[in-house]
């Protein structure tokens, strides 16, 4: 029997997330449901403290970007693509969820809501037109949607958080560049 609250989706993966079963094909549905259907992707996430998928999700969004940066740029970026967006992703969920606290669910809920749209970004950064596109996308909608559906706060709350955020990082690459 299966501990409650969990049932045969929450542990393989829900419908929306990532399968790690079937890593390729699951990563283009997931990219293309971040794309096209962003609501229904956040309304099915579960919202279990499970770290495995996205943290999967994450890895293996940096490979093709890794690819891409190594063609484009060289050695140095690729790896750096390849290694920092998961240690990069705990202190960024920390910051989202001091804003969205109150919400319903814990901190792992956060960090899984940003962890997806961080690696529907990353294969794109490399790529000089889509960057600021992939970019838009994921920090003015597809975050601020994930915390609304997913900590069931009010819409103005995320979108505010959302835009301190991105205020907030703007600024700390403006001035540390």
């Amino acid at each position: 029997m299966a501990k409650r609250g969990y049932t045969r989706d929450t542990i393989r993966g829900g419908a929306s997330e990532w399968d790690v079963s079937r890593p390729f094909s699951s990563y283009l549905r997931t990219l293309a449901t971040l794309l096209f259907h962003p609501v229904r992707f956040f309304e099915l996430l579960p919202k279990v403290p499970d770290v495995r998928a996205p943290a999967l999700f994450l890895v293996f969004s940096g490979l093709p970007a890794a690819v891409a940066w190594f063609f484009l740029v060289g050695l140095s970026p690729a790896l750096a693509v390849l290694l920092v967006p998961l240690p990069l992703s705990v202190p960024l969920a920390g910051l989202y969820h001091l804003g969205a606290l109150g919400g319903r669910y814990g901190f792992v809920v956060t960090w899984r809501v940003l962890a997806y749209p961080l690696g529907f970004v990353l294969p794109f950064v490399a790529v000089p037109l889509l960057r600021w596109a992939a970019l838009a996308w994921a920090g003015m909608l597809l975050v601020p949607l994930g915390i609304v559906r997913t900590q069931e706060l009010p819409a103005w709350r995320a979108i505010v958080l959302c835009a301190v955020a991105l205020a907030g990082a703007t600024a700390f690459a403006i001035y540390a560049v």
